[in-house]
């Protein structure tokens, strides 16, 4: 039976009570496991299930019933408008059934999700697992804690893993890429560990695995109660995460879960890679290189990578996907290379694909992606290369914004559109945007 009305605040008593909720929901999920299960799909958000459905009313009563002054974002439920809540500074994130592919499968792997926001961070977290009876809860400053079947809670811990160590590796039972492939590759491994859901958090929080690498777009009620659970499973202190919420679109665009206080992750503090991506002509490169000049002239350590320049010096680099995608992730490990040095990283690459940013944006610790949005069109006016004209003419092949896409960034730091924009002004909104986000 869960309590009457009261104001939520972080304590065991509430990490019990959150937990209750959980396994109720978890318990409406398991009354459609075993029946034919009808899936809908409800855009590009994935598919839905009547168990969906169920948990999420169960949820939305319960939390209602806790405490109505604090809202509630679901993803079954309609969205508030980011004017609306950007001023929230309590809020609950809910996936009342993540990893519907594992239920679908019934593979037993997927979860509810709960967790509270306070000023921008979980405070409070549960995971319910209802096919494996396995849960999940945290709160700010009291633990992480698992509870198997019928047995009594028990405290979980982790650690960042030591130097020079092979990794044990959470990843995605249902979601393969090709981006993490890559980054294994610059890691050493000793064993990948596959888990559905948020359960991959868990892992990590728990010690059966020492990172959790998550390299595409994820939306915060996905993340944000293994967010909680694995932040607060530190042995001496809270684990360090790069993940933020309340966000314009609710998304994080990757990240690794495991690294950011490990002692692989030596060095300065205060480095950071500044990307700038856009057309070809936009003014991005322009702009750049002004702004390298005023860190310099400040006596800041400052490194620009020129994506032209480099092409130049590695002249057999094309320009198929393969080879500009390869071409951003090199770029953009050898800027979080200097980032940990304290060196800040002006790079200028068209970098067309969502996907190649996203990447380099979880290699960095404080990563700023600038969309110089100049359009098409302006950009062939100008076509100070001369590169428009030939491509027009058929002469260069799978030129960006002809006959190869640009993929608008989905959520850009800072955007500047060119077109009426002067430099001046352009080189000193950046500037202003640096120093307003200092590491």
């Amino acid at each position: 039976m869960i309590a009457a009305a009261t104001r939520v605040t972080v304590s065991p008593d509430a990490m019990v009570r959150l937990a209750e909720i959980a396994v109720e929901a978890g318990r409406a999920t398991l009354a459609h496991y075993h029946a034919d299960v009808k899936v809908e799909q409800k855009g590009d958000k994935g598919p839905v299930t009547a168990a969906d459905h169920a948990a999420h009313a169960v949820i939305a009563r319960a939390l209602a019933d806790w405490d109505p002054a604090i809202p509630v974002i679901s993803e079954e439920a309609e969205l508030p408008a980011f004017d609306t809540r950007r001023a929230w500074p309590r809020f609950w994130l809910v996936d009342p059934l993540d990893g519907t592919k594992e239920f679908i499968q019934r593979n037993g792997e997927f979860t509810v999700n709960i967790a509270l926001i306070d000023g921008g961070v979980p405070v409070l977290g549960v995971i319910y697992a209802p096919a494996l009876d396995l849960l999940y809860y945290a709160g700010q400053g009291l633990g992480s804690w698992k509870r198997e079947g019928g047995g009594a809670p028990a405290r979980i811990t982790s650690r960042p893993p030591l130097p020079q160590h092979a990794l044990r590796v959470a990843e995605s039972r249902s979601h393969p890429s090709k981006e993490l492939e890559a980054y294994l590759q610059t890691i050493r491994v000793a064993e990948r560990v596959p888990a559905g859901s948020s359960l991959k958090f868990c892992w990590v929080a728990e010690g059966k695995a020492d990172i959790y690498p998550r390299l595409g777009p994820t939306m915060e009620w996905d993340v944000a109660a293994g967010d909680c659970i694995f932040r607060n499973s530190g042995l001496r202190g809270p684990r360090a995460s790069t993940l933020v919420y309340n966000q314009p679109e609710l998304r994080n665009q990757g990240f690794v879960i495991g690294l950011a206080d490990s002692e692989l992750e030596t060095g300065s503090a205060t480095g950071r890679v500044i990307w700038f991506t856009g057309l070809s002509g936009s003014g991005k490169s322009t702009i750049a290189r002004r702004v390298v000049d005023a860190l310099e002239a400040r006596g800041e350590p400052v490194e620009y990578l020129d994506g032209d320049a480099i092409r130049d010096i590695f002249p057999a680099t094309g320009f198929t996907r393969p080879e500009r995608d390869a071409h951003i992730r090199r770029v953009g490990w050898v800027a979080s290379r200097l980032e940990r040095h304290g060196v800040t990283v002006i790079a200028s690459l068209v970098s067309p694909y969502e996907e190649s940013r996203a990447f380099v944006r979880s290699l960095s610790r404080h990563f700023h992606l600038i969309w110089v949005s100049t359009p098409f069109d302006e950009c062939a006016r100008r076509d100070v290369k001369g590169l428009y004209a030939r491509a027009l003419r058929g002469e260069i092949k799978h030129f960006t914004g002809l006959d190869d896409p640009f993929e608008a960034p989905a959520a850009p730091d800072l955007t500047l559109d060119t077109t009426h924009l002067p430099v001046d002004d352009a080189v000193a909104r950046v500037l202003r945007y640096l120093e307003e986000h200092r590491p």
